[in-house]
Protein backbone atom coordinates (compact mmCIF):
# COMPACT_ATOMS: atom_id res chain seq x y z
CA UNK A 1 0.00 0.00 0.00
CA UNK A 2 1.36 3.62 -0.90
CA UNK A 3 1.16 5.74 2.55
CA UNK A 4 0.44 8.80 0.47
CA UNK A 5 -1.22 9.36 -2.22
CA UNK A 6 -1.02 13.02 -4.36
CA UNK A 7 -3.60 14.09 -7.08
CA UNK A 8 -3.48 16.26 -9.46
CA UNK A 9 -6.91 18.17 -9.83
CA UNK A 10 -7.93 19.04 -13.73
CA UNK A 11 -8.85 16.20 -15.80
CA UNK A 12 -8.17 13.75 -12.63
CA UNK A 13 -10.45 14.80 -9.90
CA UNK A 14 -12.04 17.21 -11.35
CA UNK A 15 -13.83 18.48 -14.65
CA UNK A 16 -12.86 21.26 -15.34
CA UNK A 17 -15.11 21.62 -18.63
CA UNK A 18 -14.68 24.49 -20.90
CA UNK A 19 -13.31 26.19 -18.07
CA UNK A 20 -9.66 26.14 -19.18
CA UNK A 21 -9.80 26.49 -22.69
CA UNK A 22 -12.68 29.56 -22.81
CA UNK A 23 -10.01 31.59 -21.01
CA UNK A 24 -7.01 30.50 -23.30
CA UNK A 25 -9.41 31.38 -26.32
CA UNK A 26 -10.67 34.72 -24.34
CA UNK A 27 -6.83 35.54 -23.69
CA UNK A 28 -5.39 34.92 -27.09
CA UNK A 29 -7.45 36.96 -28.57
CA UNK A 30 -7.37 39.67 -26.23
CA UNK A 31 -3.98 39.65 -27.94
CA UNK A 32 -5.09 39.63 -31.42
CA UNK A 33 -4.95 35.95 -31.62
CA UNK A 34 -8.27 33.93 -32.72
CA UNK A 35 -7.90 30.30 -31.72
CA UNK A 36 -10.96 28.11 -32.78
CA UNK A 37 -9.10 24.84 -32.10
CA UNK A 38 -9.89 22.98 -29.62
CA UNK A 39 -7.00 20.32 -29.46
CA UNK A 40 -5.03 22.82 -29.33
CA UNK A 41 -6.80 24.71 -26.68
CA UNK A 42 -6.21 21.79 -24.73
CA UNK A 43 -2.94 21.63 -24.52
CA UNK A 44 -2.71 24.64 -22.08
CA UNK A 45 -4.35 21.57 -19.66
CA UNK A 46 -1.04 20.46 -17.29
CA UNK A 47 1.85 22.49 -17.92
CA UNK A 48 2.47 25.61 -16.27
CA UNK A 49 -0.17 28.73 -17.83
CA UNK A 50 3.40 30.62 -18.70
CA UNK A 51 4.57 28.12 -20.45
CA UNK A 52 1.83 27.23 -22.83
CA UNK A 53 1.51 30.72 -24.04
CA UNK A 54 5.75 30.88 -24.57
CA UNK A 55 6.07 27.38 -26.51
CA UNK A 56 2.99 27.11 -28.10
CA UNK A 57 3.08 30.88 -29.77
CA UNK A 58 6.10 32.17 -29.25
CA UNK A 59 5.05 35.09 -27.11
CA UNK A 60 7.44 37.35 -26.03
CA UNK A 61 7.63 37.86 -21.99
CA UNK A 62 5.94 41.05 -21.89
CA UNK A 63 2.66 39.60 -23.94
CA UNK A 64 3.26 36.54 -21.99
CA UNK A 65 2.45 38.60 -19.22
CA UNK A 66 -0.38 40.00 -20.41
CA UNK A 67 -2.08 37.11 -21.91
CA UNK A 68 -1.66 35.16 -18.16
CA UNK A 69 -3.36 38.24 -16.55
CA UNK A 70 -6.49 37.95 -19.11
CA UNK A 71 -6.91 34.57 -18.20
CA UNK A 72 -6.82 34.48 -14.75
CA UNK A 73 -8.95 37.31 -14.82
CA UNK A 74 -11.63 35.36 -17.14
CA UNK A 75 -10.99 32.04 -15.29
CA UNK A 76 -11.88 33.69 -12.23
CA UNK A 77 -14.89 35.25 -12.82
CA UNK A 78 -16.43 32.36 -15.53
CA UNK A 79 -14.30 29.35 -15.30
CA UNK A 80 -14.30 27.87 -12.13
CA UNK A 81 -17.56 27.97 -11.76
CA UNK A 82 -17.76 25.13 -14.25
CA UNK A 83 -15.65 22.54 -12.68
CA UNK A 84 -17.53 19.43 -11.71
CA UNK A 85 -15.94 16.45 -9.54
CA UNK A 86 -15.56 13.40 -11.36
CA UNK A 87 -17.88 10.37 -10.84
CA UNK A 88 -16.32 8.88 -7.98
CA UNK A 89 -14.07 10.90 -6.85
CA UNK A 90 -15.43 12.23 -3.28
CA UNK A 91 -15.72 8.50 -2.15
CA UNK A 92 -12.36 7.85 -3.55
CA UNK A 93 -10.57 10.47 -1.43
CA UNK A 94 -12.66 9.49 1.64
CA UNK A 95 -11.91 5.31 0.82
CA UNK A 96 -8.15 5.87 0.93
CA UNK A 97 -8.51 8.14 4.23
CA UNK A 98 -10.18 5.65 6.18
CA UNK A 99 -7.64 3.23 5.11
CA UNK A 100 -5.35 5.14 6.67
CA UNK A 101 -3.77 6.78 3.54
CA UNK A 102 -2.75 10.26 3.46
CA UNK A 103 -4.35 12.43 0.65
CA UNK A 104 -3.28 15.59 -0.90
CA UNK A 105 -3.14 17.39 -3.96
CA UNK A 106 -0.15 19.01 -6.14
CA UNK A 107 -1.10 20.67 -9.09
CA UNK A 108 1.01 23.71 -11.53
CA UNK A 109 -2.63 25.93 -10.61
CA UNK A 110 -2.12 29.13 -8.27
CA UNK A 111 -2.78 28.21 -4.64
CA UNK A 112 -5.76 30.16 -4.75
CA UNK A 113 -7.26 28.64 -7.55
CA UNK A 114 -6.59 25.28 -6.87
CA UNK A 115 -8.80 25.67 -3.13
CA UNK A 116 -11.41 27.34 -5.04
CA UNK A 117 -11.91 24.89 -7.58
CA UNK A 118 -11.77 22.20 -4.79
CA UNK A 119 -14.07 23.63 -2.68
CA UNK A 120 -16.85 24.69 -5.24
CA UNK A 121 -16.95 20.43 -5.57
CA UNK A 122 -17.27 19.94 -2.53
CA UNK A 123 -13.49 18.02 -1.85
CA UNK A 124 -11.28 20.64 -0.23
CA UNK A 125 -12.23 19.08 2.73
CA UNK A 126 -11.84 15.09 1.80
CA UNK A 127 -7.78 16.18 0.96
CA UNK A 128 -4.93 17.08 3.74
CA UNK A 129 -2.87 19.19 1.88
CA UNK A 130 -3.00 21.05 -1.21
CA UNK A 131 -0.12 22.28 -3.18
CA UNK A 132 -0.12 24.62 -5.74
CA UNK A 133 2.20 28.19 -6.39
CA UNK A 134 2.43 31.57 -5.79
CA UNK A 135 0.61 33.81 -8.61
CA UNK A 136 4.07 35.37 -9.30
CA UNK A 137 6.02 31.96 -9.11
CA UNK A 138 6.59 30.00 -12.32
CA UNK A 139 7.61 26.89 -12.02
CA UNK A 140 7.47 23.39 -12.95
CA UNK A 141 4.96 20.38 -11.39
CA UNK A 142 8.69 18.45 -10.42
CA UNK A 143 9.56 21.60 -8.01
CA UNK A 144 5.91 21.84 -6.62
CA UNK A 145 5.99 17.88 -5.98
CA UNK A 146 8.98 18.21 -4.37
CA UNK A 147 7.63 21.05 -2.04
CA UNK A 148 5.32 18.44 -1.15
CA UNK A 149 7.54 15.90 -0.46
CA UNK A 150 9.04 18.19 1.66
CA UNK A 151 6.59 19.63 3.54
CA UNK A 152 5.03 16.00 4.10
CA UNK A 153 8.24 14.38 5.06
CA UNK A 154 6.99 11.55 2.98
CA UNK A 155 9.84 8.72 1.54
CA UNK A 156 9.53 8.92 -1.91
CA UNK A 157 8.88 5.08 -1.89
CA UNK A 158 5.65 5.47 -0.17
CA UNK A 159 4.10 8.35 -2.70
CA UNK A 160 1.69 7.82 -5.79
CA UNK A 161 1.25 10.60 -7.92
CA UNK A 162 -1.86 10.15 -9.55
CA UNK A 163 -2.42 12.16 -13.09
CA UNK A 164 -3.82 12.98 -16.98
CA UNK A 165 -0.71 13.80 -18.33
CA UNK A 166 2.68 13.44 -18.94
CA UNK A 167 3.55 16.23 -17.13
CA UNK A 168 2.38 15.19 -13.78
CA UNK A 169 4.41 11.25 -14.70
CA UNK A 170 7.41 13.61 -15.68
CA UNK A 171 6.76 14.95 -11.76
CA UNK A 172 7.00 11.69 -10.16
CA UNK A 173 9.75 10.23 -11.98
CA UNK A 174 11.64 12.76 -11.67
CA UNK A 175 10.98 13.20 -7.52
CA UNK A 176 11.42 9.56 -7.35
CA UNK A 177 7.77 8.20 -6.60
CA UNK A 178 5.63 6.04 -8.46
CA UNK A 179 2.36 7.15 -10.72
CA UNK A 180 -0.92 6.43 -11.82
CA UNK A 181 -2.42 7.59 -15.12
CA UNK A 182 -6.16 8.02 -15.59
CA UNK A 183 -7.74 7.23 -19.07
CA UNK A 184 -10.36 9.69 -17.89
CA UNK A 185 -9.08 12.84 -18.55
CA UNK A 186 -7.10 14.78 -21.11
CA UNK A 187 -4.01 12.74 -22.19
CA UNK A 188 -4.33 9.30 -23.34
CA UNK A 189 -2.92 5.53 -22.69
CA UNK A 190 -0.14 6.12 -25.16
CA UNK A 191 0.99 9.57 -23.78
CA UNK A 192 1.34 8.40 -20.25
CA UNK A 193 3.01 5.30 -21.20
CA UNK A 194 5.45 6.42 -23.15
CA UNK A 195 6.28 8.89 -20.28
CA UNK A 196 6.59 5.61 -18.40
CA UNK A 197 3.74 5.79 -15.76
CA UNK A 198 3.98 2.93 -13.44
CA UNK A 199 -0.21 2.36 -13.32
CA UNK A 200 -2.61 3.25 -15.58
CA UNK A 201 -6.50 3.30 -14.34
CA UNK A 202 -9.81 3.31 -16.48
CA UNK A 203 -10.89 6.16 -14.04
CA UNK A 204 -11.21 6.97 -10.30
CA UNK A 205 -12.77 3.86 -9.29
CA UNK A 206 -9.32 1.99 -10.39
CA UNK A 207 -7.74 4.04 -8.22
CA UNK A 208 -8.25 3.02 -4.98
CA UNK A 209 -7.38 -1.01 -5.81
CA UNK A 210 -3.85 0.25 -7.24
CA UNK A 211 -2.91 2.30 -4.15
CA UNK A 212 -4.08 0.00 -1.36
CA UNK A 213 -2.80 -3.34 -3.45
CA UNK A 214 0.37 -2.43 -4.83
CA UNK A 215 3.30 -3.97 -2.20
CA UNK A 216 5.92 -1.39 -0.91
Amino acid sequence: MYGTTLFDIDGTLCDPGSGITDAVRHALARLGIAEDDEAALRRFVGPPLEHSFRDYYALPPDQVERAVAHYREHYRDAGLSLYRPYPGAAELLAGLTASGVRVGVVTAKIQTFAEQALRSTGLLDLVGTVHGRAPDEVVTKQVTLRAALRDLAAPPATVVMVGDREHDVHAARDNGVDSIGVLHGFGTADELTAAGATHLARDLGDVLGLVLRTPQ
